[in-house]
């Protein structure tokens, strides 16, 4: 993924304040008025997305956000490059190789993927769908809105500093119990 990050300028952006289909209209408005790519690659909760794409397109997704689109807030963020989009597909081939020589064996828990928010216990189907991953949208919303619809969420702990995540699933959920188990940073 470092190689297919440095093989193009790219990036992501946190957008906040805005429903799904706003941040697809700030996305194609980006892309139209840079002439690059940006897209949504993580679907966090309702009103917090983090969008992935050219540099270019990012900086201009940034620069109108909050004045053309009305979001609260539009961050760029210190990464590498724009996971979770076809910017990683160089990545793909690369990691698909690297799965076919481990051997997984089937999970005592289901593995609920990223990627259709649905839980895996075939080996194979699960290799597949962490190649998959690279360059899928990450459904962190419907996945954590299955599991805490279903009973299966008893607890989340955040592990690292801050506390994103336990926040993140606060507004999906919030009676869901999420432990910040914080490392200083």
């Amino acid at each position: 993924m470092q190689a297919a990050a440095d093989a193009a300028e790219s990036g992501m952006v946190s957008v906040v304040g805005l429903d799904a289909e706003k941040t697809e209209a700030l996305c194609a408005k980006a892309s139209e008025l840079s002439g690059k790519r940006v897209q949504i690659a993580n679907f966090l909760c309702k009103g917090n997305y983090t969008v992935s794409g050219d540099k270019e397109a990012c900086a201009k997704l940034a620069e109108i956000a909050k004045p053309d689109f009305k979001a609260r807030l539009a961050v760029p963020l210190a990464v590498a490059g724009a996971f979770h989009t076809d910017f990683m597909a160089p990545a793909v081939e690369k990691l698909e190789e690297v799965l076919a020589s481990v051997d997984l064996k089937k999970p005592r828990i289901p593995v609920v993927s990223n990627v259709d928010a649905k839980p895996h216990s075939d080996p194979e189907m699960i290799k597949a769908i962490l190649a998959k991953q690279v360059t899928a949208p990450v459904q962190w919303e419907t996945q954590m809105k299955d599991l805490a619809g279903s009973g299966s969420f008893e607890r989340g702990f955040e592990c690292g500093p801050g506390k994103v995540i336990a926040g993140i699933m606060k507004r999906i959920d919030k009676s869901a119990a999420a432990n910040v188990t914080g490392v200083p940073a």
